[in-house]
């Protein structure tokens, strides 16, 4: 009888041990299972979420990282400089990139006023009292001729044009505004915006919420007649987690003035020149870079490459300075999956280690019984490799139809079990990261600008697949076959130094 049968005709024989080792091998497998399917759907899910992330990122100063490491609590930090962010710009993840910055202007003109479901009227757009200096209007400069916002679609042009390279690189006095703005202020392509950089006196400054501000009270000012050349309407608007957010972040949209960067440049040099004379115990040191604070865009070719572009632009920018992506609302879940995928791997090395060690003192003991039974097929010139591999069929027989059916129950136990573990550290988390915004005053900087990653707790539920893909099962398959099979190695060596004459003895 070879040993293919003498194998079938133990392993009907032994019922009792077959059941032991089938048993064994059906709780462990099952709990391997559960552990691979869970890792593999966290895995699979973070994957997902990632790539529904939008593709874009800033780079802005760490305050709580900067007074970390400033050795003088009142030096100044600056923005990034036009080179550096040219420099990240040229990085490979970079599809495209931008940079802008703010200022605000006095203007007779009126603001248009967004309606928000739940959210009371808020009063305001006069900066100063005194109906001289009309109301603060927000100007944005930028460097991308075509604008970030329209090529982003956060808005639209409906009616004449945008930026040419010329106007942006050289002194241009020419601006885009929103439909609703040029409608309340009988603007169209052509009419001209007359704006006013002011800058009171020091005494003005101390009474400027609680007194009207006259002509005297103006310590420097500049005029600036700006042409329209393109209307603009917001088709994308921020909805933030309240309606006061979320309503001043509309008025903005509406109410925002395009220019280009180098227009910006000098209405905030000015401003500078005047802020030294006024308070120069504040600002008589400041350097003339120091008065345009640049924010930056950058869009990649890959959500997935966000982890490289941190770290190339850590690599090269001062240390306080960090990346921040549209990934906010999906920190929650993805610190939860990260907790998920570190318990399932903790089980996974467990269950193995736990598999080999019973499994390696369950064949043992086997083996010890029937160590008469291995005298005999030696005594008769049975080929040692024979009765090792006859052992193997006995074992890997048994095992693997403990491991089939461990697999089922398995997975089934991740669908049940997991999921809900998984739905409740999400909710943990979202109140804890909830929490810390209140308290640490986060603001979302690209919902902010209408950017945002909207997903649902549907979603959420509907992206974790914890079904069997052909990579789990071949992973699963492979972990547990070269589990039971490390198991047998310590039982096989035993078998190898068996002598016939001491075992018949």
């Amino acid at each position: 009888m070879n040993y293919l049968k003498r194998a079938f005709v133990s392993i009907t024989r032994n019922i009792g041990k077959g059941c032991l080792l089938f048993l064994i091998v059906l709780i462990l497998g099952s709990v391997i299972s559960g552990a691979i399917t869970t890792n593999q759907a966290t895995e699979n899910m973070e994957t997902n979420l990632v790539n529904s992330m939008l593709p874009i990122a800033m780079v802005e100063v760490d305050w709580d990282k900067f007074h970390e490491l400033a050795e003088d609590p009142n030096q100044r930090v600056s923005s990034l400089s036009t080179d550096l962010i040219r420099e990240i710009g040229a990085l490979p993840y970079v599809k495209s990139y931008d940079y802008f910055t703010g200022f605000g202007l006095f203007g007779p003109y009126e603001q248009y006023e967004p309606e928000v479901e739940g959210d009371d009227v808020i009063e305001g757009g006069r900066w100063v009292q005194g109906e001289s200096f009309g109301t603060s209007h927000f100007l944005r400069g930028v460097q991308n001729p075509n604008i970030m916002d329209m090529e982003h679609g956060l808005i639209e042009l409906v009616n004449g044009r945008v930026f040419t390279a010329d106007e942006v690189n050289n002194l241009s006095t020419v601006a885009l505004i929103s439909e609703e703005f040029a409608r309340l202020n009988n603007l169209t392509v052509g009419s001209t915006l007359s704006l006013r950089n002011v800058i009171f006196t020091r005494e003005a400054e101390m009474r400027m919420w609680d007194d009207y501000l006259t002509e005297e009270d103006v310590f420097m000012s500049e005029s600036y007649d700006i042409e329209v050349i393109g209307i603009f309407r917001p088709i994308s608007l921020p909805d933030m987690d309240d309606p006061w957010s979320t309503r001043w972040l509309v008025k903005d949209m509406h109410n925002r003035i395009y220019v280009p960067n180098s227009f910006a440049e000098v209405a905030l040099r000015f401003s500078g020149d005047a802020l030294r004379e006024v308070h120069p115990e504040i600002f008589g040191d400041m350097e003339d870079d120091e008065w345009v604070w640049w924010e930056n865009f950058f869009t990649l070719h890959n959500p997935a490459e966000l982890p490289q572009f941190r770290e190339a632009v850590e690599s090269i920018t001062p240390a306080y300075f960090r990346v921040l992506d549209t990934g906010h609302s999906l920190r929650p879940v993805l610190l939860a999956l990260d907790t998920m995928r570190g318990f399932t791997m903790m089980i996974l090395i467990v269950a193995i280690g736990a598999a080999l060690t019973i499994l390696t003192l369950l064949i043992m003991l086997f083996l010890r019984d029937r160590r008469r039974e291995v005298g005999i097929y030696l005594a008769l010139g049975e080929k040692k490799r024979k009765i090792i591999s006859q052992f193997l069929v006995e074992i890997v027989t048994v095992s693997f139809i403990a491991i089939l059916v461990a697999l089922f129950i398995g997975n089934i136990l991740a669908t049940n079990v997991s999921e809900n573990m998984l739905m409740n550290d999400i909710a943990m988390e979202q109140e804890r990261v909830a929490d810390a915004n209140i308290h640490g005053g986060h603001w979302d900087r690209f919902a902010a600008m209408g950017f945002q990653t909207d997903v649902s707790d549907q979603d959420i539920v509907d992206s974790y697949d914890v079904s069997l893909s052909p990579f789990t099962l071949l992973l699963f398959f492979g972990v547990g076959f070269g589990t039971i099979l490390l198991a047998t190695v310590i039982p096989m060596i035993y078998v190898l130094q068996m002598n016939p004459k001491k075992i018949m003895l």
